[in-house]
């Protein structure tokens, strides 16, 4: 991606966010406070630091073992789906569930909204996100056509985990411990930071400023993905808006060429 289209896209997602915060619909009302706030906030940075960790296993040595291992690329994501299950789902689960005794709305886990604006909101800016990615031959991520199957299960090996991850387990958890904003603007920049040694994998050949307007982006989109799933109390919303923004790009390239 050129250097223009970064820090346009940058500064458009932080406009988008904003305009969030401050225009479509309300916030809620806050999330019971926890008895204990350091435990809360310890244990969503230990579920935050194995999010972290993990991807370097999977950059440097899973992925390439994967690549030489497996010719095809269905299988191959299918085969990354219990082990991104793993530190992203299972764990985070096991805390939530049998240590804190949330339920499955407590993290986002139902279908019902508490916005119907920031719901529709959610899925447009992915639509529109997506779309011009397409147009201006700017994806975030790649502009490669995927096999269907592939498309279909980056619905759950990305979107989901990482919005179940960061949002349903680690903001509720900030949420509880220092309150609604507090737990969006350190929830985006622990979402930003994870994907520090991805972007130096991926563009650390483009130099350091590339590097950080990268990082920049990513943890504005997790104030934007933050404020969604705040907003509506519901995890689809920020899945489709966070899955239309990354894949629908290669979606149009393998319909339209």
């Amino acid at each position: 991606m050129e250097l223009f289209w970064r820090i346009a896209y940058c500064a458009a997602i932080g406009l988008v966010a904003y305009l969030l915060h401050r225009v479509v619909g309300r916030y809620p009302e806050p999330l019971p406070g926890a008895g204990n706030p350091k435990r809360e906030i310890l244990q969503a940075l230990s579920v935050w630091g194995v999010a972290v960790i993990f991807p370097v296993l999977m950059i440097y040595v899973v992925s390439p073992w994967l690549n030489q291992a497996v010719a095809d690329a269905t299988l191959r994501e299918l085969i990354r789906t219990p082990l991104l299950s793993l530190p992203y789902v299972a764990l985070p689960l096991f805390i939530v569930l049998k240590l804190n005794r949330w339920t499955a709305k407590d993290i986002g886990l139902t279908w019902r909204t508490q916005s119907g604006s920031v719901a529709a909101f959610a899925v447009i800016f992915g639509l529109v996100t997506g779309g011009i990615a397409f147009i201006s031959n700017q994806a975030v991520i790649g502009m490669e056509p995927l096999p269907a199957g592939v498309l279909l299960l980056l619905l759950y090996n990305n979107s989901f985990v990482e919005e179940f991850c960061h949002r349903g387990v680690i903001q509720s958890k900030l949420e509880r411990a220092l309150g609604q904003r507090k737990a969006i603007l350190l929830g985006g920049i622990l979402f930003g930071l994870t994907h520090v040694l991805f972007d130096i994998h991926m563009v650390g050949s483009e130099g350091a400023l590339v590097i950080l307007l990268t990082v920049l982006t990513q943890t504005m989109a997790g104030w934007l993905l933050g404020l969604i799933y705040m907003k509506t109390r519901s995890l689809w919303p920020g899945i489709v808006g966070h899955y239309l923004g990354n894949w629908l790009p290669s979606i149009l390239i393998g319909l339209l060429g």
